[in-house]
This record gives structure tokens, sequence and C-alpha cells, in this order.
């Protein structure tokens, strides 16, 4: 798959980077972070959304053939052209279209799906997932449950839609599940205060969690890993 602007800016922020020196300038590192997309009704400008890394808006497209600082992208619905787009999101119940070799596919996703299904995503030509998980107001642990299927066995980029902004314990505990961005209604969620929580976080520990919940194989009984002694001929036991 050629390389797109998307999945760069979405390798970027999840993975952070280290201080860069050179020329008497000084870079700081960056932590990674979630990556956070905002819904729109209309095109924005970056300035309009702050905290924001990408934005979508409904088809017809509206990006302006210009590439702005913020990725932008349009949600399809039917076959349309799409110029200055950076993504689009498509469903699976979607016509199959043709787009342009730097511009990614994202695709929604839901629930429902089996796990066979969950793991034939891996097969499509996509830069990430948008799941539709149907979380509440409140998260609860089932929540994790579910989240965790759907990061386990997608095999790409897993950007999780939320319905409001969860405190620090919740949005650590979906990322340590191992989503890689969230996705909200930029017409009810203020994304700068969503971006303050965002960078609270600590760097996820799935990697961690995984490693420990390994199940190690029983130990060998004594009559298994004792080997059997070889007889001794006369000559040697004596």
């Amino acid at each position: 798959m050629m390389a797109n602007r998307f999945s760069e800016q979405l390798d970027k922020i999840v993975r952070g980077s280290k201080p860069q020196m050179g020329f008497g300038k000084y870079a700081q590192a960056a932590k990674p972070r979630l990556f956070i997309m905002a819904e729109a009704s209309g095109m924005v400008k970056g300035t309009e959304l702050p905290g924001a890394d990408a934005v979508v808006v409904a088809a017809p497209c509206r990006c302006e053939t210009e590439k702005s600082g913020m990725l932008r992208g349009c949600a399809v619905g039917r076959e349309t052209e799409h110029s200055g787009c950076d993504f689009i999101v498509l469903d699976l119940d979607g016509s199959i279209i043709d787009t342009a070799d730097d511009m990614a596919r994202l695709f929604r996703i839901c629930g429902d799906l089996s796990d066979g299904q969950l793991r034939a995503l891996g097969g499509l030509d996509a830069a990430a997932f948008i799941a539709e998980a149907e979380l509440g107001e409140s998260l609860v642990y089932r929540d994790l449950l579910f989240v965790q299927r759907l990061t386990d066995l997608c095999g790409k980029p897993l950007l999780l839609r939320l319905p409001v902004i969860y405190n620090k314990a919740k949005l650590q505990a979906l990322w340590d599940r191992g989503i890689t961005g969230i996705v909200v209604d930029a017409n009810k969620i203020d994304t700068a205060a969503l971006r303050n929580v965002v960078d609270e976080l600590e760097p996820k520990k799935r990697g961690r969690e995984r490693a420990a919940a390994i199940v190690s194989s029983p130990p060998a009984t004594a009559a298994e890993s004792t080997e059997a002694e070889p007889d001794l001929d006369p000559d040697e036991a004596e």
C-alpha cells in the first residue's frame, strides 16, 4: 500500500517522537497519545476544532484541493468525486469505489461481526477502522471486554467512537485495551477539553498486561522430568 498522509500522521502521534537537536534548534519530545478525530457538519478550519488531529464530514466531498495542517476527510455514502481529502470513511455495506493511492480508507465497523469477520478485516485496504461500540455515558467493565475483542481481532488501528468525554481513568482503561484513537461529534463535545484529558494519560501499558496474562505450561511431573536411569551391566554395577 502506498504511504498516505493520514497513516503517517496517525503513526507519528501514537508512537510519539524523540527529542531532536541540530543547527541550533531543539525540538521537544512528544509522548505517545491517542489520535483525535472530530465529526463536523461542514468543513472547518483547524482553529475551530482545537485539539483535534482530523475532521470528517458527510458526503458530498467538501474538501479543498490544497491540503491543510489538519487531516480532512469525508464520509462516503455513495460513489462521488474526492480530490482534496486525506482520507475517506466507508461502510462495509457500501459500494466498492476507486480512490487515489495517496488517499487513506477508513471503514466503520460494529461489534456484531463474528470473530472470523473481524479477523478478515485485516485483508481490506484500510488505514484504520472506526468502531461503533454504542458506549454509554457511564463506561463499565463489560465495555472494556467488548473493546478488547475488537482490537485483538481486527488487526489494524482502531478508532473508537465516544458519546461523551470520559474522565482520565476511563480513557486510560480504553487506551490500555489497545485502541489507537477516538472519534467524537464536534457539535456535542469540546475537542479542546477532550485533548486536555488525553494529554494527561500515561503511555498505554497493554503490552505488559498481555505478557503477564500468558499462561505458562504446567511444570512437568517428577515422573516426566526424571529420565529413566539406564540398566547397568553386572560388571558396571561392581
